[in-house]
């Protein structure tokens, strides 16, 4: 006990003025900003490994993301949505990575994906989903039937790349948007435009029609079409002139019934016109046979 209080006896008499009798002053204010960095410097080079540690820790796993779209979209938690896309992209240059989600629910049946977007984490370490702006509705009026688009990172960029069949040769919307704190803007909306059709696609009602014009072969074919009737047209009498309208009018007709844009509306056009483009071309090469009744 009593050499224990004797040394707490001795500490306690160290009087720390020692250091301020045998150091000068102008020593002790040079180096205790030294002291202070160099402490700094260890604090930090112990600390950043479990900083980084934490960083990856809050990665976005697509487990995670699965189940939390399903309970926002009343699904069973069981099965996982099905993902289109799920990759990772730095939008902030943080260090955490957002996801892209392209996904399927089990709200959208085999429609195709209803889930296109951005999910982050806020400072409390939640899921949360970046606002994506939405273009006018005007702009989608040159998509028919089933459509469906990507979300992605091109460049840099967050790209929507639309679709409505695949047999159209390039996509006929795209739109990239520009990132505003946690949501995007629209930057720059890219679209196929109307092609020349045998009518005016201004007036046009029918779907089909409507469709026609914004599909470059479709519209090819409808003129291509048009000219055939007209020369078949002109060497008929009276009498085979009315019999060749009333069978045009019975293949739109048909046309407009058999291939409402859906899935492969495009091809089903085309077969139909193709169909009827040989048909006609052999009235010309047989202008005086009668008619035959349309199937």
């Amino acid at each position: 006990m009593f050499p224990c209080l004797a040394g707490s006896l001795i500490i306690r008499s160290m009087p720390l003025r020692l250091v301020h009798l045998h150091l000068p002053h102008t020593w002790q204010t040079r180096a205790l900003p030294h002291v202070f960095i160099r402490s700094v410097m260890l604090i930090l080079w112990l600390i950043l490994p479990s900083l980084s540690i934490a960083q990856r820790e809050r990665q976005i796993a697509k487990e995670e993301v699965g189940a939390w779209l399903n309970q926002k979209s009343d699904c069973p938690a069981d099965p996982l949505p099905y993902f289109w896309r799920f990759d990772s992209f730095d939008f902030k240059g943080d260090g955490n990575r957002e996801v892209i989600v392209v996904a399927s629910t089990c709200m959208t049946g085999t429609a195709g994906p209803d889930i296109h977007s951005v999910i982050a984490r806020d400072r409390e370490g939640s899921l949360v989903e970046w606002k994506i702006a939405e273009a006018d509705r005007s702009t989608y009026d040159n998509l028919f039937g089933n459509r469906n688009y990507d979300l992605a990172v091109k460049d840099g960029t967050l790209v929507a790349t639309f679709e409505d069949d695949p047999d159209r040769g390039t996509a006929p919307l795209v739109i990239k948007y520009k990132r505003n704190g946690d949501a995007f803007e629209i930057s720059s909306i890219t679209k196929t435009g109307v092609f020349p059709t045998s009518y005016d696609c201004a007036k046009a009602v029918v779907e089909v029609e409507r469709a026609i014009c914004h599909v470059r072969s479709l519209a090819s074919l409808d003129r291509q079409l048009s000219t055939l009737y007209k020369s078949v047209w002109s060497g008929l009498s009276i009498g085979q002139q009315e019999k060749l309208k009333s069978e045009q009018r019975d293949w739109l007709r048909r046309r407009d019934r058999e291939c409402e844009p859906y899935k492969g509306w495009i091809s089903c056009i085309a077969g139909m016109y193709q169909n009827r483009i040989a048909e006609l071309s052999k009235r010309i090469a047989s202008p005086q046979k009668e008619i035959p009744p349309t199937p």
